[in-house]
């Protein structure tokens, strides 16, 4: 795996999945996914809940990751199903026995965490050992820098599994920190960096996070949303230029979602129908009305069209997502379901994020 790309922090949904699957190969080539493996939770692509956890997982490993990503550069992270247990096994040990169980063997770098109990880091040791994984994500959160013995916490971790900086990608990831103060916030970070341990050593260096809210908290229309975590991002870049301890820092993010998991309930909750467009520094994003008779995903004709006969659109040719939004304006497909419209704006955003950190010569 190499040490610069873009790592967008997804929950492997269906959604996410078909977005990386229609990318153009420059963005696929500086595209680094972490996948946060949820619980068992509704599956949109067989439209039911999975009767088990074996289900829930070999769908994640089968129908998603083997066949819609089919790359080795990326991270896994099962810290949302510690405990669980599929076959006497951990569930991270039954994904990597899923991705090895085909003709070409994946090997994802596993991610641990300073909270990691020794099972969990116990079970990363012996997938890394079986399975002679090279690559180590460690992920950190602001909680844990924070706590007393910061530093010595990082050592145990990586004694642990007898690994050591130089073989390890760093994942910073603030999550829904508060980017309202950025000149202050990035001023914070760049203080905790001057002490971070390893420093220099890591593989890798990534600043995750994510400024996107809550659907709740978006209004019924147009909706302009500063995407504060890329203008943080940006400012942590410029103030590190001139630090002399300067390291290369990549970018993360969580996509056109807010950070965090939930459930969705489809007997309990009802969707809206909405459309999330990423520009420079705002999210463009349509809101409509929920999605409870089939005549109502016709709002999507209407969002789609918005956008695309606005002067900010970038064109069919820019993105997958893109097209999407052309030919749905155009009603040459379907307005699509939620689902639809989360591959297509984050094939979008991806694209976008990718364009801006590595100059793409297509999307320019």
């Amino acid at each position: 795996m190499d040490s610069s790309f873009y790592i967008p922090v997804l929950k492997s949904k269906e959604g996410e999945f078909t977005a990386l699957a229609n990318l153009d190969q420059f963005t696929r080539k500086h595209i680094c996914p972490l996948f946060d493996v949820t619980p068992l939770e509704f599956d949109n692509q067989t439209g039911k809940k999975p009767k088990t956890l074996e289900e829930h997982i070999y769908n994640f490993c089968h129908k998603k990751f083997l066949k819609k990503w089919l790359n080795a550069d990326c991270f896994i992270d099962t810290f949302q199903l510690n405990g669980m247990q599929v076959h006497e096994m951990s569930c991270l040990e039954y994904i990597y026995l899923q991705l090895n169980a085909v003709l070409i063997p994946m090997h994802p770098a596993p991610v641990v965490r300073i909270k990691s109990d020794n099972a969990s880091i116990e079970c990363i040791r012996k997938v890394m050992t079986t399975f002679k994984i090279n690559d180590l994500g460690l992920r950190v959160k602001i909680e844990d820098i924070t706590a007393a013995g910061f530093t010595n916490n990082v050592a145990t971790v990586l004694e642990k599994l007898n690994f050591v900086a130089s073989d390890t990608h760093l994942i910073l990831d603030l999550a829904d920190s508060d980017f309202s103060q950025i000149e202050d916030f990035s001023d914070a970070i760049i203080a905790i960096l001057d002490g971070f341990p390893f420093l220099s050593e890591w593989k890798s260096f990534t600043i995750c996070s994510g400024a996107f809210p809550q659907t709740s908290f978006l209004r019924k229309g147009v909706n302009q949303v500063a995407r504060n975590d890329w203008k943080f991002f940006k400012e942590i870049k410029r103030k590190l230029s001139a630090e002399t301890y300067g390291r290369p820092v990549n970018y993360g993010d969580y996509g056109i979602v807010s950070p965090g998991y939930f459930e969705f309930d489809p007997l309990r909750m009802s969707r809206s129908a909405n459309i999330r467009y990423t520009l420079n520094d705002i999210w463009f994003v349509v809101k409509g009305s929920a999605l409870k008779k089939s005549t109502d995903f016709a709002q999507y004709i209407e969002q789609a069209t918005k956008i695309t006969t606005a002067d900010f659109y970038y064109g069919e040719a820019f993105s997958k997502g893109d097209l999407h939004l052309k030919n749905c304006s155009l009603k040459l497909i379907k307005p699509g379901t939620p689902t639809v419209w989360n591959w297509a704006g984050n094939n979008h955003h991806f694209t976008k994020v990718v364009s801006d950190l590595f100059s793409n010569p297509r999307a320019a």
